[in-house]
């Protein structure tokens, strides 16, 4: 995970939160069949796919975007933990609990559910890593059992596991795809598990180019993340 040089305190992990799910982490099921387009929006440059999973009705999503960005700004915007729930949907808190290394990062996630559901809570383990060859960053986080800060009324997830990929484009361009998948815990109608899916990455990457706009994230600079030189 890429160290700031500068003085502000932002733990250096994009993660990548989505919706419902009991008290252990489960095996995630096979995806069945090709990704489909579920949205499309050209004016905000987003698509978004859904597909099946093996022995469930909860979809797998994948949604993507391009960017004028550095690669910096998108790791400082994902990764401060205390803004998250301002600007992505459906997340209410994201706490880090562990920081094992500069890279490796374990985090209390709620997410909201739709009303009269409980909230679903998580425990997840969190790393990042840039390709050194073709220089994209991919953050990988998959939710494991236990760990502290269990807040009271929630659900528990027995699976969730979410990737932000940044792919340089050059020119101070990026493609962003953010996937994810989750297992309701409890009971949760299909309809409201497949909302969040939806909702959740359409509304994170339609504010994400605000953010990055933000000064803060705008002049970030991480010393592990190499920028494209052209």
């Amino acid at each position: 995970m890429p160290h700031p040089r500068r003085p502000r305190r932002v733990l250096h992990l994009a993660l990548a939160l989505l919706t419902s799910a009991a008290a252990h982490a489960t095996v995630r099921p096979d995806p069945q069949g090709p990704w489909q387009l579920v949205m499309q929006r050209p004016d905000e440059h987003i698509d978004i796919y859904t597909r099946a999973m093996d022995g469930t009705n909860i979809k797998e999503f994948r949604a993507e975007t391009v960017v004028d960005s550095s690669l910096s700004a998108l790791v400082a915007a994902t990764s401060d933990f205390p803004h998250l729930a301002d600007w992505m949907p459906h997340v209410a808190r994201v706490t880090a609990v562990q920081t094992l290394s500069p890279s490796h990062v374990k985090a209390y996630v709620v997410i909201h559910s739709p009303w009269p559901l409980h909230d679903r809570d998580t425990f997840i383990d969190a790393r990042v890593s840039q390709d050194a060859q073709t220089g994209v960053v991919t953050v990988s986080s998959h939710s494991i059992a236990g760990g502290k800060g269990l807040q009271s009324g929630c659900v528990r997830m027995p699976e969730m596991d979410t990737d932000w990929t940044f792919i340089p484009l050059g020119a101070h361009r990026v493609k962003v795809i953010l996937r994810g998948f989750g297992l309701p815990g409890g009971i949760v109608p299909d309809w409201a598990a497949n909302l969040v899916i939806t909702e959740l990455p359409y509304g994170s990457l339609k504010h994400l180019p605000a953010e990055i706009r933000l000064p803060a994230y705008r002049q970030a600079h991480f010393s592990d993340i190499v920028e494209p030189s052209h």
